[in-house]
C-alpha cells in the first residue's frame, strides 16, 4: 500500500475525518486529501501524522503490518 491508502486507513480506524486529522496534526485538510489520493507527503508531514495517530512512521512507509 502507499503511504496515503496506509493514512486513510488508519485515520478510518480511528474513525476521524480528514478535517479531524487536520485540527490534531495542524497539516491543511487539503493536503491530507492530496496525500490520500496518491501524493507523496514530505517526511516532516509523514511524522506529524504519525504521531498525530499514535504509529510508527514505519506504519505510514508499509514496513510494518497495520494494527488496529
Amino acid at each position: 500500500m502507499k503511504a496515503g491508502e496506509l493514512i486513510k486507513e488508519y485515520r478510518q480506524k480511528r474513525s476521524m475525518s480528514q478535517v479531524a486529522l487536520s485540527d490534531a496534526s495542524g497539516i491543511p485538510q487539503s493536503t491530507i486529501s492530496t496525500i490520500e489520493n496518491g501524493s507523496t507527503p514530505s517526511w516532516e508531514i509523514m511524522k506529524k501524522l504519525a504521531i498525530t495517530l499514535n504509529i510508527s512512521v514505519g506504519d505510514l512507509l508499509g514496513t510494518e503490518e497495520v494494527k488496529n
